[in-house]
């Protein structure tokens, strides 16, 4: 039986490119608001399994009040780990739970050349003892 294969989408206008903190994510075009930018597949973490760096590039997936038994994270595979942090960010991402992905798209219009940044959330700086930058 053939089966139709369905890619998963990743803006072609985007490139990984060095910056100030190691490695992001940048346009070549200008992009307006409501963009997506790239879906992701990722791997499904129990909290008590993230040590170490690993901490650092997880996303909050699932409560333990949610489902009755651990939190979990979600390690994005893809670009999806290279988004940088900024107060000012012009990216953000959700949770597809009908495909099972994180998918990024674009809050507000974005210049040709200009790097994609999400918001980590305060509480990720809060467990660390940093602020951000």
């Amino acid at each position: 039986m053939k089966r139709k294969l369905n890619p998963l989408y990743r803006h072609p206008d985007l490139v990984v490119s060095p910056c100030d903190f190691g490695h992001g994510i940048f346009t070549t075009t200008s992009l307006p608001a409501d963009t997506t930018l790239e879906e992701c597949p990722y791997l499904r973490i129990k909290a008590d399994e993230c040590a170490g760096v690993l901490d650092d590039y997880v996303f909050n997936l699932e409560s333990a009040e949610e489902n009755g038994e651990s939190d979990y994270y979600s390690l994005v595979l893809g670009w999806g780990s290279l988004f940088n942090h900024s107060n000012h960010h012009n990216t953000e991402y959700w949770h597809d739970t009908d495909r099972d992905l994180i998918v990024f798209h674009t809050i507000k219009p974005v210049p040709a050349g200009k790097q994609l940044f999400i918001n980590y959330g305060r509480d990720w700086w809060d467990t660390r003892e940093l602020k951000p930058e």
